[in-house]
């Protein structure tokens, strides 16, 4: 589990299972036994309320409300639960089973757009595997960040958009009344699943203008019925996010980051050049394909004109809003702190995914792109094995301590733009050097890098059925998963659907 925002979201669900409340309680079990400073966390809070903080200091040990989302924390309840009905630790279950349960309904989301828009299931397939596997996106199925979260909702929420377009009388060889009560039943999940991505992070609030130009003018011009119920749905649950603002903050639109969500945070312009291109946070360096992202937007322009639209105004805006961010130390401001590439571009991930799609309709007669695709998915591939093998976390500390970057004021600098202590350089090395059996957590107990004792260390590599049971559950499941992707490849035949004129010529006009 990730070692601040993820831990902190981790002891919300932990007191609202055990204490009843949506504050962090500091008495749960877990701050002890995690040694998470809630001292540090009610600070830090004041300190988000009021751009003038020099004044605060130490802080009275209480149950606080945190600026982390509420809807992961929420979220996390049930497997917190489970975890105690089994007798297993609830770390574990939410730190292995709530973001790769997310991540894994994100894929299948991209697969489902990916039949509407590219009308085939080979490329829905394949898009979904090199979202999973070829991204940065892959570490972050054992963190409990919202991230991914937000990255579901947003994109389930265009999903249910299209399947209201998909059911238009006008493409349809007949009609039927369910298929009114369809579009009715999309709409509405579409309208509600956009609002509760606000809950998850007020940062959708800038995508919900795109998300409603493009449903009424594409989807629901002359259903102005169905666009009002996904319109009041959305004002219903931003209602209801102003309400959870105000008993958590006492205002309907502070969602607890006071100054660092105000204009005056955004005025830097590192980020925008790093997001893209440094090597040690750039999506580029951790996600190769995206290289091809403007061949793809030239395709998709010219394919589907009004979805590329959509997608491109989701991912410059949320790139010039992150981008622009500069309060605090550099990077960490725009880069996602310490994290695995660039954290606060998940959620627009699977938008980015909708755009390279249009590039493999275009693969079959041309060998050398096909080349360069598969030979950049393989990169991308191990890049991100990399951050599944060694926790990217300890891979930072490989580059605080063995390459001694934590003795320089600006280590995090060096880590963002120098490419010889890129994470992605850092892990190579530590696995060549097998670094994290050298790790000993308990020297870490009591002190303030106590994060540390959050992954398997000394095991070698953080995956936890092999640190804990050995190899051969590892095989058993790898030769589970064998099977269930022969089923699948099977099930799917790996060919064209077959349309009728009427669906293809909904999806050239979506």
């Amino acid at each position: 589990m990730d070692w601040w925002d993820g831990t902190e979201a981790f002891l919300v669900t932990e007191s609202m299972v055990l204490k009843n409340t949506a504050k962090l309680d500091p008495f749960v079990p877990s701050v002890k036994e995690l040694g998470f400073n809630v001292n540090y966390t009610v600070y830090a809070n004041n300190a988000m309320q009021s751009r003038s903080n020099a004044n605060l200091t130490s802080t009275t040990l209480e149950p606080v409300y945190t600026v982390r989302s509420l809807l992961i924390s929420a979220v996390g309840v049930p497997f917190y639960l489970s975890g105690m009905l089994l007798n297993i630790s609830p770390v574990l279950t939410i730190g292995l089973l709530v973001n790769t349960l997310i991540l894994s309904l994100t894929s299948l989301c991209i697969f489902c757009i990916s039949m509407e828009v590219q009308q085939s299931r080979k490329i829905a397939f394949v898009l979904s595997l090199v979202f999973s596997f070829s991204s940065f996106i892959w570490p972050y199925n054992s963190t409990f960040w919202v991230q991914p979260l937000q990255a579901l909702l947003l994109s389930s929420s265009l999903l249910f958009i299209l399947k209201v377009r998909h059911y238009d009388k006008s493409y349809l060889c007949s009609y039927s009344i369910k298929y009114d009560r369809k579009r009715f039943y999309f709409s509405a999940f579409s309208g509600f699943l956009l609002g509760l991505s606000v809950f998850a992070h007020p940062i959708s609030l800038i995508y919900i203008p795109a998300f409603l130009v493009y449903t009424f003018f594409r989807v629901m011009r002359h259903d102005i019925k169905n666009f009002l119920l996904l319109v009041s749905l959305i004002a219903l649950m931003l209602f209801f996010v102003g309400l959870v603002n105000y008993a958590r903050f006492g205002s309907f639109t502070d969602s607890g980051y006071g100054y660092f969500s105000s204009l005056a945070a955004h005025d830097g312009w590192r980020g925008l050049i790093g997001l893209l291109f440094s090597p040690g946070v750039g999506l580029i360096f951790f996600f190769p394909i995206a290289i091809l992202l403007p061949l793809g937007a030239k395709y998709m322009y010219k394919d589907n004109r009004a979805l590329f639209f959509l997608c491109t105004y989701i991912i410059i805006a949320d790139w010039i809003y992150i981008g622009t961010l500069s309060y605090g130390a550099e990077p960490s401001s725009w880069s996602g702190g310490v994290a695995w590439g660039p954290r606060y571009l998940i959620p627009v991930m699977p938008f980015i995914m909708i755009i390279l799609g249009s590039i493999f309709l275009h693969l079959r007669k041309r060998r050398i792109l096909k080349t360069i695709v598969i030979s950049l998915c393989l990169v991308g591939f191990y890049i991100n094995l990399s951050g599944i093998l060694i926790w990217f976390q300890y891979g930072l500390m490989y580059g605080w301590y063995a390459e001694r970057l934590a003795a320089l004021p600006n280590y995090m600098d060096i880590m963002a733009w120098l490419p010889s202590y890129s994470p992605i350089v850092l892990h190579t090395k530590a696995l060549l050097a097998d670094y994290v059996s050298l790790i000993n957590p308990e020297q870490y107990i009591g002190t303030s890098a106590a994060w540390a004792t959050y992954g398997t260390a000394p095991c070698s590599y953080d995956l936890y059925l092999y640190c804990n049971f050995g190899p051969g559950p590892v095989m058993v499941v790898s030769i589970i998963l064998v099977f269930l992707a022969a089923f699948i490849l099977d099930r799917i035949g790996f060919s064209q659907v077959s349309y009728s004129k009427y669906y293809r010529r909904f999806v050239r006009s979506a």
